[in-house]
């Protein structure tokens, strides 16, 4: 039993290498899964009764069992028999790229990284570039939305930030459940949109398969009471304004509401501006289609530069990008809007729904751009919009943003003022928009636009657009 057995060095490296992966799995990997697991139920338990909208049990299943539970629905079973039969493939090639469909699709949230690693560091992060201003329209209203609806948030996409900044700002009320675009397909960004609970969309699909994963997710989510962000433009606003309404995961999330069997479906619209965001530039050299033609390479390397400036940022803490504002509209009940329009929704064909679906859409569009909020850039440069070759002092200049925010207030615009008063604001504005140069200050003090960054100017004037163009 002493005696010792010679191998050949090849077999001891892979009985070795055997013998650290059963360590791994049979002791290690358990051991870990029960002291996070720990730590999770604890801070659900903790957090959970304080939040408005509670989590639900949907959202902290494991990321296999939401795919699984996918996979075995009903609709996707049939779905997957007729596509397979379109296709002139087997049921079961059909259901093995249905389940990596469905794998890539749903999230990995975590409670514990998402409350008590995920938002410390969005809020060093936001904050160290940031200066934020909430307001609502009606705050009893809000707070009034019980998580006995699905609560689904609409949003003006302004930045891929936008994303962080609202669950940064409603992190106290809820949890949201947000569709992220192939953007974000990059490591370390993906796993950590999976850990916040982002689900992944190929807004350009056109695969039957994949639409049909992603309908009854999106679905399945809805009945569950998850409550969700949705950008409603489907797309960065490429010129500034809000633009029009996506209809996809507007349909999903409606197409088999039932008034008397369905949760209903509140609509919290969600107006958003920034003094400035990290790629206002890209968005004018580029298109969207142009963007994504950059490859992930680009990606990762303004990924980089950007993430250097927010540690950068956040040792001197100078917050050089400004304000960013988030004004919460009322909640629009989708019940109500149907009694209201003499609707039964279940009586209608597919045709009717889709219809009355961008009827929907438009009010919702409508709502956001009068929630959008007048930052301080975006009035200066409101300043130039009329008249690029303006030319004026300081005096004039004071004049002009004082009766542009009383302009806009009358229009029902919220002005982010730098402590409640204008001619503080027109200095905070001047700053960011003389560093980077989009205002120039002559040699005899005067103040003109800069025409090397005019577009921008015009991109930042374009979100006030709706408050002060006469029709």
């Amino acid at each position: 039993m002493t005696s010792s057995v010679t191998v050949p060095v090849w077999l001891f490296l892979v009985l070795s290498l055997c013998a650290v992966l059963v360590l791994f799995r049979v002791v290690v990997f358990p051991l870990w899964a029960r002291f996070w697991g720990a730590r999770t139920r604890k801070v659900v338990e903790k957090i959970n009764p304080l939040l408005q909208l509670h989590l639900s049990p949907f959202s902290l299943s494991r990321r296999r069992v939401l795919a699984d539970r996918l996979l075995r629905d009903r609709a996707v079973e049939a779905g997957i028999e007729e596509i397979a039969s379109d296709r002139g493939d087997s049921v079961e090639k059909t259901q093995r790229e249905a389940w990596r469909i469905a794998w890539d699709i749903v999230p990995a949230f975590n409670p514990y990284f998402y409350f008590r690693i995920g938002f410390g560091m969005a809020r060093r992060c936001l904050r160290s570039l940031y200066k934020f201003r909430v307001a609502f329209e009606d705050k009893a209203s809000m707070a009034d939305v019980s998580d006995k609806a699905a609560v689904v948030f609409i949003i003006h996409h302004r930045s891929n930030i936008d994303y962080a900044v609202v669950n940064y700002l409603t992190v106290g009320r809820t949890v949201l459940s947000f569709g992220v675009g192939e953007w974000s397909r990059v490591w370390p960004i993906q796993p950590l949109m999976r850990m916040a609970g982002g689900y992944f969309v190929r807004r350009d699909s056109g695969d039957p398969l994949y639409r049909l994963m992603l309908k009854r997710y999106v679905q399945l989510a809805t009945e569950a009471r998850v409550p969700h962000a949705v950008f409603l433009e489907g797309q960065l606003s490429p010129d500034g304004r809000v633009g029009t309404a996506k209809l996809g995961l507007l349909s999903y999330v409606t197409e088999h509401f039932d008034v008397r069997h369905t949760p209903d479906l509140i609509f919290m619209p969600v107006g958003i501006n920034y003094d400035r965001i990290p790629e206002d530039e890209n968005l004018q050299r580029f298109s969207s289609e142009e963007f994504r033609a950059k490859g992930r390479k680009y990606v990762l390397l303004q990924g980089a530069q950007f993430s250097i400036r927010v540690v950068w940022e956040m040792l001197f803490g100078r917050r050089p990008f400004g304000y960013a504002c988030a004004k919460f509209g009322k909640p629009i009940s989708f019940a109500a809007w149907l009694k209201e329009s003499d609707v039964t929704w279940r009586e209608l064909n597919r045709e009717q729904r889709f219809a009355w679906v961008s009827k929907l859409g438009s009010r919702l569009i409508a709502e956001l751009t009068t929630l959008v909020p007048a930052t301080p850039v975006a009035v200066l440069c409101r300043i130039w919009f009329e008249d690029p070759s303006l030319v004026i002092d300081r005096t004039e200049l004071g004049t002009r943003f004082n009766a542009l925010c009383t302009e806009l207030k009358q229009g029902g615009c919220h002005v982010v003022l730098v402590g409640d008063k204008e001619t503080a604001t027109l200095e905070h504005a001047l700053k960011l928009a003389t560093s980077r140069r989009i205002i120039l200050k002559n040699q005899d003090g005067l103040f003109h636009l800069n025409a090397k960054k005019r577009a921008l100017a015009v991109y930042n004037a374009n979100a006030l657009s709706q408050f002060l163009e006469r029709k």
